[in-house]
């Protein structure tokens, strides 16, 4: 399968992905591959998705400052590289289960996600590259956008680039 075919296929596959539930959005993005690192065309769909402004003197309820990434060199120092397993599990969790509640999706259930999220795995193949911002159980995570909850995963293999973003608020 050419990288063209591929991109068509994970297209298809990831069509059903849920959208917007309560106050949690979710969007993706699915690119033919462009030379070098990922994190400038993922940053550039982290802008597009408006998840990125933030005014400086902003302050999360902690009194902590809480700057979203503001060019692709800090959102790859946020990013930590995971094994496939990781980002399918964490696929799963945030497209079936909502960040700040954990309520059930009843529009896209764990089994759906599971075939849905290991496909596209198998898609992008054996030596794809994977990143996120939490860990499976998200109950880790260094923000990548403005919102109290995020969760993001970035897959690169077989000339495509697939990302994935949650953002939640509670």
């Amino acid at each position: 399968m050419d990288a063209s075919e591929r991109l068509a296929e994970i297209q298809r596959l990831l069509a059903d992905l849920p959208g917007p539930y309560g106050n949690e959005y979710l969007w993706t993005l699915i690119r033919p591959t462009e030379r070098g690192e990922p994190f400038v065309e993922v940053h550039g769909f982290l802008a597009a998705c408006g998840v990125l402004d933030r005014a400086d003197e902003d302050v999360d309820w902690m009194g902590d400052e809480q700057q979203p990434p503001q060019d692709p060199a800090a959102l790859a120092e946020i990013l930590h590289e995971v094994d496939a397993a990781t980002a399918v599990e964490t696929l799963v969790g945030l497209s079936t289960v909502t960040l700040a509640y954990d309520v059930k999706r009843r529009d896209y259930t764990p089994a759906t996600a599971t075939v849905v999220m290991s496909g596209l795995s198998s898609l992008l193949g054996t030596e794809a590259r994977w990143w996120s911002n939490t860990n499976s159980t998200r109950d880790q995570w260094m923000s990548v956008t403005r919102y109290t909850f995020d969760a993001l995963v970035v897959g690169v293999g077989g000339g495509v680039t697939v990302a994935v973003l949650a953002v939640d608020e509670d």
